[in-house]
């Protein structure tokens, strides 16, 4: 029925994969279809191609038999699928020139964020931008190499060591384990969880040590930008550090401790005064 059967369409249909060549009346004797019905809901079926009509010398009534169920099934398929990219490019074609209304979905469990990144990265046909944990990183490791495997470009962040990540970056992807610990701050921050698709939608979130997870799914502009840039500088920062960080890290502490957002710009070796006095 989910396919479009009417109800007795879909018990006449079922029936004549349990007997065939059959008439109405055997049909109707099998499959609950009231007698009345049985003939025009066998013509529907034939009319779609469900069903054919059988030549049969001394035939009581008139006899039917089912066309192939897998054949059946991979023609709906294929008709759904035209069906969507027909869709898709005639809502294209409305939409173009302006945006329609931007709402936020909240995203509240683990498995939800989880569910709706994959989507994400499903859709993806250009870019992917993501930052990870571990845990969450392996649920979606299968549809990254998917992604890949589509030609999308890929920059990621991951913020506890996996091996997959070694996959992905022999695969061509831009993706690197951030060195410094962030578990101090899973209390305050939580683990972060961000997929941006092709810089349209994304989903950003955090799963906190209690379970709690607090995240938003959005296809507002401002949000998605501003998603990827986080991601982006995340990314540039690690590398700068993985590649001539070592004064930086003199400078303001292994951890970056000896940074603070609050302060006023100043000199590399007050900030090492300080890290090193423990303020």
């Amino acid at each position: 029925m989910a396919t479009g059967f009417s109800d007795y369409e879909a018990r006449a249909y079922c029936a004549l994969l349990q007997q065939s060549p059959a008439n109405g009346y055997q049909i109707a004797r099998l499959s609950g279809v009231p007698r009345a019905k049985v003939y025009e809901c066998l013509e529907r079926l034939a009319a779609r191609g469900a069903a054919v009509r059988v030549e049969a010398p001394n035939a009581k009534g008139r006899l039917f038999a089912p066309t192939d169920a897998g054949e059946l099934i991979d023609r709906f398929e294929e008709g759904a699928a035209a069906a969507c990219r027909r869709a898709r490019e005639a809502l294209d074609r409305m939409q173009k020139g302006r945006r329609t209304v931007e709402v936020l979905w909240r995203v509240a469990s683990r498995a939800d964020l989880i569910d709706r990144g994959r989507k994400l990265i499903d859709g993806a046909r250009n870019w992917l931008h993501l930052a990870l944990w571990a845990e969450e990183f392996e649920a979606v490791l299968p549809d990254l190499t998917d992604a890949l495997d589509r030609g999308v470009r890929m920059g990621l962040m991951l913020y506890s060591p996996h091996e997959g990540i070694s996959q992905l970056q022999a695969m061509g992807a831009g993706a690197i384990l951030h060195s410094r610990t962030k578990l101090q701050a899973i209390p305050l921050m939580g683990k972060q969880f961000v997929v941006v698709e092709d810089r349209l939608r994304c989903i950003v979130g955090s799963i906190f040590p209690d379970d709690n997870v607090e995240g938003v799914f959005t296809l507002n502009r401002g949000l998605v930008i501003n998603a990827a840039d986080l991601v982006n500088h995340e990314i540039y920062l690690e590398r700068i550090l993985q590649d001539v960080g070592q004064p930086v890290l003199d400078a303001y502490g292994e951890n970056l401790d000896g940074l603070d957002a609050f302060d006023p710009p100043g000199r590399p070796g007050d900030r090492k005064a300080r890290v090193g006095s423990g303020e």
